[in-house]
């Protein structure tokens, strides 16, 4: 409950500088809403893609939602990442409501409405994933390493990298948590129920 609220109080200061380059030293167990401008040493090289998948719908590998590939990953990140800015951009909550899985995201997305200034619309692909590493796959979760752009958002297009927490809640992939650092608590996103959103 403490870390939501830390999370919470550090959402709003987040929100205005989203791209920004963020000190190095160190590493914060508060998780952040959105990813956040790090160096990155990760080696997995992903091609931009630009189609995306509804978060109504799993991408599916012989009929299970269990993510196997970075291609697959990289959709569904894509997918809840275009909602979340989406969301913003048209400050419609039922957007972010559809593409988040805690309140804290909610909430921090509640923040970025006033807050979050687009130079266009968000378009799938614009947002570009320059590494993407799978953390975590398996039935209930799905945690990737990601390095990637959104050039739609007034300011410097600078790349942001992150651990991502996605949850499955039975009929899509829902974005749970972000990381600022790979060494992060990530992993206590990945267990226990989604409570309901406010």
């Amino acid at each position: 409950m403490i870390r939501r609220l830390l999370a919470g109080l550090i959402v709003v200061g987040l929100a205005v500088g989203i791209w920004a380059l963020w000190p190095k030293a160190g590493s914060d167990p508060t998780p952040t809403t959105m990813p956040v401008a790090v160096e990155t040493t990760t080696t997995t090289t992903m091609a931009a893609s630009t189609t995306s998948s509804p978060t109504t719908s799993s991408t599916t590998t012989g009929g299970s939602h269990v993510v196997t590939t970075v291609e697959e990953a990289e959709e569904i990140l894509r997918s809840l990442w275009l909602g979340w800015f989406e969301g913003i951009y048209n400050q419609d909550e039922d957007r972010i409501r559809e593409v988040v899985g805690t309140q804290t995201m909610l909430d921090a997305a509640r923040a970025a409405f006033e807050a979050l200034e687009f130079i266009v619309p968000p378009a799938a692909d614009a947002i570009e994933f320059e590494e993407l590493e799978i953390l975590r796959s398996d039935a209930a979760c799905l945690a990737v390493w990601i390095a990637g752009t959104a050039p739609f958002i007034d300011g410097p297009t600078t790349t942001t990298a992150s651990v991502d927490v996605m949850r499955w809640t039975g009929t899509r992939w829902v974005l749970v948590a972000t990381w600022q650092f790979r060494e992060d608590l990530w992993e206590s996103d990945c267990d226990g129920e989604l409570e309901p959103l406010s």
